[in-house]
């Protein structure tokens, strides 16, 4: 429940492998649809779950922090990263919020 008494609305997304690229980092497309991909909207979603299964790393985040982006990339096998997404690792308290 969240502060105003309703339910957060969360969308799920995961990934299992690394975009092949030098920093093996892994990808989430913050979008729906499966045809025509449509950015997240913020009215029906509070938050996004992102899973990257080889790590067991989960991210909350919020979905106004993602309106308006295309990839998210996430870094979770780098626990010194300081890419934009890692504040939001395992921020469960987000849903206390």
């Amino acid at each position: 429940m969240n502060p105003a008494g309703t339910m957060y609305k969360v969308q799920i997304k995961g990934t299992h492998t690394t975009v092949n690229d030098t920093c093996k980092r892994y990808k989430i497309q913050p979008v729906q649809g499966r045809d025509t991909k449509r950015p997240i909207d913020c009215t029906k979603v509070d938050i996004l779950v992102a899973y990257v299964e080889p790590h067991d790393a989960y991210y909350i985040i919020p979905c106004m922090e993602i309106e308006r982006v295309k990839s998210i990339w996430l870094y979770s096998h780098n626990p010194d990263s300081k890419a934009k997404f890692e504040q939001y690792r395992d921020r469960w308290d987000l849903f206390r919020s």
